[in-house]
């Protein structure tokens, strides 16, 4: 009995469940994946279908990295034309290098790389692109819209052949644009993108007016007080009663030389003298014309007048009280009554 217990003891120790392994790695799915779109990307790349195979080498990479992909996907960024992205992907496999416990595929690829490289690197062309007239660090500057850090500025930079447009752009300056055209090795002199500063715009001067000030220091309207309006109004208007008055005179002498005229025939203010020449007919009629040019001035310079008077009258008697009007201080408002008209105030 103690034999049996003792083993069973024994058994139940010594028992430890199987670990489980951890999966490390793509799954045996993306392999197969993988090795489908390295296959598609190898028939694209035979074909000259440089943008399919190099998305097929790509994604493959992307599930199963490995140097026999992005050999071939640099050969795909060389059909491209994009020599830059070759060059550094051919850089990569060379400088990761390959372990000698590796598949041959492997080893193949990192040679082929080692060959490949030189074929592309004569092949770049470089340009340098400096900032004038601002802080580098202000300036955005762009290479077919590929945004170049401003570390990079003044140096030299490998860019794929053919048409190149730069653009710099910075707050408080003119936009700056270049364009050149590399061929396939060409170096070229530092290109210049020359900030100008904009002009600073002048300060918007304030449309308001500086008030004006009365006797009492107080702020009026820049616009003529309702008394000082009716004033106006009213010294017009006995212009236009003077006026009135005046060529009244006139309209009326004119009237009584027709009458001392003698007629021949009088037929209202129409006359005909008794003196036929022509010079005295002449003379009698530009008379007749004279009295009644006054007499429609004077009309008219009474009635506007008399308007304009009554007018300022009201305008004067309708106005708010005037602080001026304090002691000590001489006021004094005008008055037009039937017949009358003259002025009360206070002294």
């Amino acid at each position: 009995m103690k034999y049996l217990l003792s083993l069973a003891l024994l058994s139940l120790v010594s028992f430890q469940p199987a670990p489980v392994c951890a999966q490390d790695g793509p799954s045996a799915a993306d392999r197969a994946t993988a090795r489908r779109l390295a296959t598609e990307g190898q028939v694209a790349l035979k074909k000259g279908d440089f943008d399919t195979a190099a998305d097929r080498f790509e994604r493959a990479n992307d599930l199963l990295a490995a140097p026999s992909f992005l050999v071939r996907l640099a050969r795909a960024r060389v059909g491209q034309g994009r020599l830059v992205e070759a060059y550094e992907i051919y850089r990569k496999i060379i400088r990761e290098g390959v372990e000698p416990d590796k598949p041959e595929a492997f080893k193949r690829a990192l040679a082929d790389a080692k060959q490949e490289v030189k074929a592309v690197e004569p092949r770049l062309a470089w340009i340098s692109v400096n900032v004038v007239g601002a802080n580098p660090s202000a300036v955005q500057v762009t290479l077919n819209d590929a945004v170049i850090p401003s570390a990079a500025l003044g140096a030299q930079r490998p860019v794929d052949p053919g048409t190149l447009r730069v653009k710099a752009k910075a707050e408080g300056y003119q936009p700056a644009e270049a364009e050149v055209q590399l061929a396939e090795g060409e170096h070229l002199p530092a290109i210049e993108m020359r900030m100008i500063a904009l002009p600073k715009a002048a300060p918007v001067a304030s449309a308001k007016k500086d008030p004006i000030m009365d006797e009492n220091g107080g702020e009026e309207s820049s616009f003529m007080s309702q008394s000082t309006l009716g004033y106006v109004t009213l010294g017009v208007g006995g212009a236009g009663l003077v006026v009135g008055g005046i060529t009244g005179l006139l309209a009326y002498s004119r009237h009584q030389d027709l009458v001392n005229t003698p007629c021949a025939v009088k037929e209202g203010n129409h006359c005909w003298v008794l003196d036929p020449t022509p010079e005295k007919q002449e003379e009698a009629q530009q008379t007749e014309k004279e009295m009644n040019t006054f007499a429609t001035i004077s009309t008219v310079s009474f009635i506007a007048g008399g308007a304009l008077a009554a007018t300022g009258i009201i305008l004067l008697l309708t106005a708010p009280d005037d602080p001026a009007t304090t002691a000590g201080t001489a006021t004094f408002r005008p008055y037009v009554g039937f017949g009358t008209i003259g002025a009360v105030g206070s002294f």
